[in-house]
């Protein structure tokens, strides 16, 4: 009995040994900050791209255009410079940014659909989908992203001077990933739905336009943490409408006691103390979010826009910063940085992924320091 009581008490001792040697040296608190970065820091990490994938075109000349003809050959020159900036290849481009990133949810604006058809139509011929270019590079990556949502938004046809039909189909998307186990990831609500409140313009050939714009949300669980991921594409020629669609933004997939993180193309030029440039800007500021750009890039421009003036293979200075991340309640903001915006970013045959630059960002899930 002795011998047990003995050996009972040695082993006692040299465990308190052992851990008041790792407590002097720091390894005891290195063990706990691991089991809680496993559980927060990297466990609960999520990181969000926003990327304006470009039409390939400017619709400008289109909807100036007085007469038919002049019409028609605004309709081919955009479709041929459609062409010329190679959807496909661009999105292969931006396929290698998320390999790098692999983020877990992704905003996608401008993943357009372009199609021909007889003239006179209808125009029912698939020949360029950004959405699906993108999605067949990352799966030749080996990544795997599947669409969570997609809104349509403006969508028209017309005839051309080259003889055929075009139809144009704009949509946004949210991109997740569907290799990670449900504790990694667990998505549920989601929502898709346009403005109420929409661009509407006279045009001389096509007569009355609306435009619609929309947002996408979805709730997003990682490790028993939720949070809500939202992107948009706000209006960016009527600061007015734009600063109801903000406001409907926050009164709409906003409104919910989760934290909240928006990234997307907002058209709202954030640096500008102009309200006529960043209605948008403040109204959602205004509403208990913060820009993660300023957080960490104080004194950075970080303008992602425009990166070129409709040619892909041309390059400008950009002037604005309207592709944004914000944020609202208890996450932590880890990073943020552009992509897409270095000459190393351009294709093998020298072509911009975008006219913007997109924005990755990465947040911990642990509630933020006081």
């Amino acid at each position: 009995m002795k011998t047990h009581m003995k050996k009972l008490m040695l082993r006692t001792f040299l465990v308190l040994c052992i851990v008041a040697l790792l407590s002097s040296t720091g390894f005891a608190r290195f063990a706990d900050d691991d089991r809680d970065s496993s559980d927060n820091a990297r466990g609960r990490q999520v990181t969000v791209i926003t990327r304006n994938m470009y039409l390939g075109t400017d619709f400008g000349p289109i909807l100036a255009a007085t007469s038919f003809p002049e019409f028609a050959n605004a309709v081919a020159a955009a479709y041929t410079q459609v062409q010329q900036s190679d959807i496909p290849q661009r999105a292969a481009a931006i396929a290698k940014e998320i390999d790098s990133a692999r983020p877990e949810l992704i905003g996608l604006q401008e993943a357009s659909i372009w199609r021909t058809g007889p003239f006179g139509g209808p125009a029912t011929t698939v020949t360029f989908d950004a959405l699906q270019s993108l999605l067949d590079a990352l799966a030749a990556r080996g990544l795997h992203y599947a669409p969570v949502a997609i809104i349509t938004e403006f969508e028209a046809e017309a005839p051309s001077a080259l003889g055929i039909n075009i139809r144009f189909t704009d949509r946004d998307v949210v991109l997740a990933r569907t290799d990670l186990n449900t504790s990694e990831l667990k998505l549920s609500n989601i929502q898709a739905q346009h403005f109420t409140t929409n661009l509407m313009f006279i045009t001389p050939i096509l007569g009355p336009l609306t435009i619609p714009r929309g947002w996408i949300s979805v709730d997003g669980k990682i490790r028993g943490k939720s949070f809500r991921f939202v992107t948009t594409h706000l209006e960016s020629f009527h600061p007015g409408i734009q600063a109801v669609q903000a406001s409907e933004l926050i009164q709409g997939p906003c409104n919910t006691p989760l934290p909240v993180i928006i990234a997307g193309d907002l058209n709202t030029d954030s640096p500008t103390g102009n309200p006529t440039q960043n209605a948008g800007y403040r109204i959602i500021l205004s509403s208990g979010f913060s820009d993660l750009w300023t957080l960490f890039h104080e004194g950075e421009s970080g303008n992602t826009w425009p990166l070129h003036l409709g040619d892909s293979s041309t390059s400008t200075i950009p002037t604005q910063r309207i592709d944004l991340v914000l944020f609202r309640g208890n996450v932590r903001p880890e990073e943020i940085k552009l992509i897409g915006n270095r000459r190393s970013a351009r294709t093998p045959e020298g072509l911009w992924p975008s006219d913007h630059a997109g924005v990755v960002a990465s947040f911990n899930l642990k509630r933020r320091p006081n």
